[in-house]
Formats: C-alpha cells, sequence, structure tokens
C-alpha cells in the first residue's frame, strides 16, 4: 500500500500544482469560465428527469464510494507476515525473516551446474512457508533432472537447515536460455603445392673485339716450292 500512496499523492500534487498555478497566472479568464461551465452543468442536469438524475446520482455516488472503502482497506489491512516461526525448537519461540530465507535458498542453489539464475520467492502459510523459485538454465540441460534436484535442495534447506515447515510442494519454474547461433566456418583454401624451381637461362657475357693479329686468316693454300736458285 505504501506505493499506492505514493503514487497517489504524487498525482494529486502534480494536478494541484498545475490546477494553482493556471489561476494565479490567469485568475480573470479561469474563474469566469470554470463559473460559466458549473451554471451550464446545472441547467443541464435541471433538465433531466428527477427520476433518470437521481439513478445516475445513485451509481456515480456508489462506484465511488467502493473505491475509497478499496483504498481505505488496503491501508488499514494488516501487513504481510515477514517472520515464520522455527518449529524445531524447544522451550521458546524462534522466527526467521523471509529475507533470510530466500538468501539460504539462493546460497545453496547457484552453486548447482547449469544454473544461470535464481531468484527464490517464499510466503508465509500461518506457520508454514510456501516456496517458489524462478530459475534460468542454460541451453541443453536436463531440465527433468535438474528440476528434481532443485526441489531436493529446496525441501532440505527449508526443513533441515532451517526447520521450518514446508506448505505442500515447492514449486519450480524453469526458464531455458536460447541456444547459441551455430558459428558457420569459412573453407580454407586448399594450398597448391609449389611448382618446381625453373633453371636459370645462361647468361651471355659479352665477347671482346679481337685484335688484328688474333684475327683469323684466310688459308691460301701450301707454300710454293724453292727454285733453283734458292737451293
Amino acid at each position: 500500500m505504501n506505493t499506492v500512496n505514493r503514487i497517489v499523492i504524487v498525482v494529486v500534487l502534480l494536478a494541484l500544482m498545475a490546477v494553482m498555478t493556471a489561476i494565479f497566472i490567469l485568475p480573470h479568464v479561469l474563474l469566469i469560465n470554470i463559473g460559466e461551465w458549473l451554471s451550464n452543468a446545472g441547467r443541464y442536469f435541471n433538465q433531466i428527469q428527477p427520476v433518470w438524475r437521481l439513478i445516475g446520482g445513485l451509481l456515480l455516488s456508489l462506484l465511488f464510494d467502493l473505491l475509497i472503502l478499496f483504498l481505505i482497506f488496503l491501508e488499514v489491512r494488516k501487513p504481510p507476515k515477514r517472520f515464520i516461526r522455527v518449529q524445531q525448537v524447544t522451550g521458546g519461540l524462534a522466527t526467521i525473516s523471509a529475507e533470510s530465507i530466500v538468501q539460504q535458498l539462493v546460497y545453496n542453489l547457484d552453486p548447482l551446474p547449469n544454473i544461470i539464475k535464481v531468484a527464490p520467492k517464499v510466503h508465509a502459510k500461518k506457520d508454514k512457508v510456501q516456496a517458489i523459485v524462478d530459475v534460468d538454465v542454460e541451453a541443453g540441460a536436463d531440465v527433468p533432472a535438474l528440476a528434481t534436484k532443485l526441489m531436493d535442495v529446496v525441501k532440505t534447506v527449508l526443513s533441515e537447515n532451517l526447520g521450518l515447515q514446508v506448505f505442500g510442494q515447492p514449486e519450480v519454474r524453469i526458464k531455458v536460455a536460447p541456444a547459441p547461433a551455430p558459428v558457420v566456418k569459412k573453407s580454407r583454401p586448399v594450398a597448391e603445392p609449389p611448382a618446381p624451381p625453373q633453371p636459370a637461362a645462361p647468361v651471355e657475357t659479352p665477347r671482346k673485339p679481337l685484335d688484328e693479329s688474333e684475327k683469323p686468316r684466310e688459308w691460301g693454300g701450301p707454300p710454293p716450292l724453292p727454285t733453283g736458285e734458292e737451293r
């Protein structure tokens, strides 16, 4: 009810601020218009037959009164029980807060495999506790086996560790995370074997020009035979 009270107060204050600001700035315009509107409304309702006017007024007043009574009920009703009695205690009275119960459940449920997030909720049913656990699990998890494990852990924590009486069976609401999109691997091009090395082309060295003495001479035949005088 505190949240409703705050919302109502904020809305009323904002509306009052807007109306009073307009009246303070333009009183000669707004007050005259409001008076004329009230006069016209009075004349309009005066023209309606008394029977229908009475019936409409009763219905509107009934709806308004019911709304006011509902708000009053929300304001004065007993707040929800925030402490739950520990049953396995003798010689006195021991209670545990609902926040502590939620923390203990988170502490024991969160380390389980394939668990992403747990959000337990507990409600007091007289001297018993009712547990509702919202769980986010990873994709591909074994949901039936995981749900059984979660319920066993909840019962163990509530009844054995905290000494509470469980109302009914624990409720586990599981939400499976979407599976990741498959990664498409690009095919790598096949590497071609390296080509065999080509033999290097012979490098021609430039020839030097021959001297006159080195130039080959044409063969002019055998030398002439010696003559008698030369003999």
